[in-house]
């Protein structure tokens, strides 16, 4: 089974430790990239829903919010007691800038709150759309000053091969957002 996940991950680091197997990356401390969590035959290839819960219970407890960027699917947000939020976009394209802002400041807030909180942030591969909202945040709160660098930081956090976001549409977008302030 594991092997089916890592052909699944493609070039995008896992998280496997303490009996996990996920795709799944810490891009700060504070901040996860992951894959969709799937049920059913898809959870058997993919991040199962069941293992992502336990992953979130047993190192983050009541300290994780969950975004959920997939515009062509969603899931029952009790199953993560409530934390998670939906900023819907299609797959291979850029969010709408009316979304990007709205997404930073919530991140801001709940990562203000507690030295302890994180946030998970994810689409169906974890990787491009994910990249985007991530190097958009990245930007909105410092830790990055440009688009160029948030997206190599990204990149390197992310996949073996620093190969993070590669929409050009995607890329540029968070350029025209973060960049012309």
């Amino acid at each position: 089974m594991t092997v089916l996940k890592k052909m699944v991950s493609k070039n995008k680091l896992r998280f496997e430790q303490d009996g996990f197997s996920l795709d799944l990356a810490y891009i700060t401390p504070r901040i996860i990239a992951m894959g969709f969590p799937s049920e059913g035959m898809e959870g058997s290839y993919r991040n199962h829903a069941d293992d992502v819960y336990r992953f979130f219970e047993t190192r983050h407890s009541d300290r994780y919010l969950i975004f959920n960027l997939c515009s062509e699917r969603t899931y029952d947000h009790s199953r993560f007691n409530g934390r998670v939020e939906h900023y819907p976009f299609d797959d291979h394209n850029p969010p709408q800038f009316e979304m990007m802002r709205p997404f930073c400041f919530s991140a801001q807030r709940w990562l203000a709150q507690s030295e302890h909180n994180i946030i998970a942030v994810h689409c169906k591969a974890g990787k491009g759309r994910t990249g985007v909202m991530i190097v958009a945040y990245l930007l909105h709160c410092g830790t990055c000053s440009t688009a160029e660098e948030a997206m190599k930081f990204y990149g390197q956090a992310r996949t073996r091969d620093g190969k993070g976001v590669t929409i050009r549409s995607q890329r540029r977008r968070v350029g025209g957002v973060y960049e012309l302030q």
